[in-house]
């Protein structure tokens, strides 16, 4: 359901990508790589044991000094979209770049930049280390992976909220939906309204003006799950980011305005035709108008005040 925004999390890479460095590093080092070449059960073991501390390491796997692959890949527990994943037993790595990169130098870490993973289709790093023996034979390599977008989270201290993120967003798509559904329902309200707006003995004005508040409310209803949609699921924003906050809260508050302001001036131009008690329906027209402009302000003051904030920081 959700739509990763990637571009966000390569800005977050660069920020914290010393940070990265040393922990995937430290990672790799701490783990006796000669072990863990050749035995494919103590691959799944580290990679179980790794998993539970750091929930972004998602596989590891080892290679020749040829560059293919000696045993089939050990998965997490955690892994993401493992089922599209083939085990890789036999394959031919020695092109990838991170293998020309570890070929260069021995018994040294090397951390790719991030990458697509074709299987995923999520952001992914790799880390590599060349092995050589005390002999100095070449023994080959181990490769760990890890997922971008759970390790920026796990930096953040947003593991907790990234495992919710997706019943939140069922949730969320739930609400936008049934909003969507009383919008239509006020539509067609004023629909029917229109058909038999002939057939009974009623001001036409009158009648008109009421098709147009179900119209227009309708049209507002919509707005609101619309944007619930869109900022809640379709997209996948940052609550650590000043500009996905202004922009949810700009386009929620949009929505209140442009609501509210329609209704105050079809208040206003219905009290005119409606005759009666004119003055209280005009002035509750003018308050209801009065509040529109003073949630413009305060939205405005807002916006101005948080982009200070931003560019002092």
């Amino acid at each position: 359901m959700s739509t990763h925004n990637h571009f966000r999390l390569l800005e977050q890479y660069q920020q914290y990508e010393s940070v990265i460095h040393s922990l995937m590093e430290s990672i790799m080092t701490s783990l006796n790589g000669l072990e863990l070449l050749q035995s494919e059960q103590a691959q799944q073991q580290t990679i179980n044991y790794l998993s539970r501390s750091y929930p972004f390491v998602e596989l590891l796997y080892s290679l020749d000094s040829n560059g293919i692959q000696l045993t089939d890949s050990a998965y997490s527990p955690t892994m993401s979209e493992r089922k599209r994943r083939s085990l890789g037993k036999g394959s031919d790595r020695s092109q990838r770049p991170y293998v020309q990169a570890a070929r260069q130098s021995s018994n040294a870490v090397v951390v790719t930049s991030p990458y697509l993973s074709n299987a995923t289709h999520q952001l992914a790093i790799s880390v590599v280390q060349h092995l050589v023996d005390e002999q100095g034979r070449d023994r080959g390599y181990l490769v760990i992976n890890f997922n971008l977008r759970r390790l920026i989270s796990y930096l953040n201290g947003d593991e907790m909220r990234f495992r919710c993120h997706h019943y939140f967003q069922w949730i969320y798509g739930l609400i936008g939906g049934l909003l969507i559904v009383v919008a239509a329902l006020l539509l067609y309200s004023a629909l029917e309204s229109l058909f038999s707006l002939f057939d009974e003995d009623n001001h036409v004005a009158t009648g008109a003006f009421g098709i147009v508040i179900l119209i227009t409310l309708g049209m507002s209803i919509f707005d609101l799950g619309k944007t619930i949609l869109e900022e809640e699921v379709l997209v996948n924003k940052d609550i650590h980011h000043h500009d996905s906050t202004r922009r949810t809260i700009s386009r929620f508050m949009a929505a209140i305005i442009i609501a509210v302001s329609i209704e105050a001036l079809l208040l206003m131009f219905k009290s005119l035709l409606d005759g009666g008690d004119v003055g209280n329906q005009l002035i509750n027209a003018v308050w209801m108008l009065m509040a529109a402009v003073a949630m413009l302000a305060g939205l405005g003051v807002y916006l101005k005040l948080s982009r200070d904030s931003q560019t002092a920081d």
